[in-house]
């Protein structure tokens, strides 16, 4: 490597293309162009790759979601007070109850789905920015063999004071600016990788949720397998399972906050590299 510090990514120029590039090293302004603008291009590609998102609307969901189960509230089931009681009897609030379930359920269990194929596309995105990482590493030990046959081709010291320079040590200045910023590239796109995880398991923990909610609620009011003739919901047995849901959801929404802002912080630092090149 050009200044000695490589060997942490564990890659440093093979001999033999350092070699072959000192051979056809040129004093132009144009040495290495190619490799100049291989580097610039992927990290353009590594931001392209960063933006891509797939969780956004996910919030949006889980937005509904909440707002729908807080309106299954389980003393519904009981008496109401006053006139009112008297006309509505325990077997015609929990049918309306029941049905208000039952579309709550089915809306919960489309969400599911759909966070599902969301996650599914945030580990698309993490093994497409593996690809641009791998590619980057590339383009710097490219850029490191160009560097280290540029430096060899230079003549020692000696140059008298007020001499124009070199054409090619001009262009080496050139090259180690892509090169710091392929450089400061590699940990942004791992950032940018890891950006989302949390999120995406916070989703995950919530799909989980739904299952085990619509599996308690299901039993606590008669409706799987064998079906009682007499159902008497208990209270308390209906919150905890949908209070453990709503804890999980508010938990998701706030990860996804998080992630929303890690994004943006990586996408900003991985934008600035590549204004000066």
């Amino acid at each position: 490597m050009a200044d000695g510090t490589y060997s942490r990514e564990g890659q440093a120029p093979d001999a033999a293309r350092t070699e072959a590039l000192y051979a056809g090293c040129n004093e132009t302004q144009t040495h290495a162009e190619p490799a100049r603008a291989a580097a610039v291009k992927r990290i353009e590609s590594a931001l392209a790759a960063a933006r891509t998102d797939s969780l956004s609307e996910a919030a949006f969901r889980l937005a509904h979601a909440r707002s729908a189960l807080e309106g299954l509230k389980p003393e519904k089931l009981e008496p109401r007070r006053g006139l009112a009681g008297l006309f509505d009897s325990r077997k015609s609030r929990l049918r309306r109850f029941r049905e208000a379930y039952r579309l709550t359920a089915a809306s919960l269990a489309d969400m599911t789905g759909d966070l599902s194929g969301r996650a599914g596309g945030g580990a698309r995105r993490s093994g497409a920015l593996d690809g641009v990482w791998a590619e980057v590493r590339d383009a710097l030990v490219d850029l490191d063999a160009h560097l280290l046959a540029a430096t060899r081709r230079l003549p020692g010291p000696g140059v008298a004071d007020g001499a124009p320079a070199y054409p090619l040590e001009t262009r080496k200045a050139a090259l180690h600016a892509s090169r710091a910023a392929a450089l400061s590239a590699l940990p942004l796109i791992r950032a940018a990788q890891n950006a989302d995880a949390r999120a995406a398991e916070a989703l995950s923990h919530s799909g989980e949720g739904v299952a085990l909610w619509r599996a308690d609620w299901n039993e606590a009011l008669g409706l799987s397998g064998k079906r009682p003739k007499k159902v008497r919901p208990d209270r308390e047995r209906l919150l905890g399972p949908r209070d453990d849901l709503l804890a999980r959801i508010d938990r998701a929404l706030a990860e996804l906050t998080a992630s929303r802002s890690r994004r943006a912080d990586v996408e900003n630092r991985m934008a600035e590299l590549g204004r000066p090149l």
